[in-house]
């Protein structure tokens, strides 16, 4: 099997990016903390309604819990020389706490005033303690 599970702290704030045909393709950076000394920094890498998603949620510092599968990125450059390396494609995403205690309203909703502070648990009063957002990538 090919798959990753992990849970980390955004490094900073999702990148979200649109194809030429306009597909959403958000890029993330974790740390996970393995022990005090040990920390693993990864990039995964979002498509589609998700990859929208994560961009319009996730702040730098958040704790997330990913899914992903590995593929390998393996190529020759225009000198020979080989190149090995893998991508982490992300499937799903569970919000587990948010860094700040508050967002602004205008990020809910764009009928509300901007600039209004709200307590983050407002948002997730919905979905429990946590939100799952899974995809079918469609390879």
């Amino acid at each position: 099997m090919n798959n990753f599970n992990g849970i980390g702290h955004l490094i900073k704030k999702p990148e979200l990016r649109y194809t030429k045909n306009n597909k959403a393709v958000c890029k993330i950076n974790i740390a996970i903390n393995n022990n005090k000394e040990d920390t693993t920094f990864l990039q995964i890498t979002y498509f589609n309604k998700i990859a929208e998603t994560i961009s319009k949620y996730c702040e730098k510092g958040d704790l997330i819990g990913v899914e992903a599968i590995i593929k390998n990125n393996n190529y020759e450059d225009k000198n020979g020389n080989k190149h090995f390396e893998y991508v982490f494609i992300g499937e799903r995403i569970t919000f587990l706490s948010t860094k700040s205690n508050s967002i602004k309203k205008e990020e809910i909703s764009e009928n509300e005033p901007k600039n209004k502070s709200i307590d983050n648990t407002q948002i997730y009063a919905d979905f429990g303690d946590s939100i799952e957002v899974d995809e079918n990538l469609g390879f």
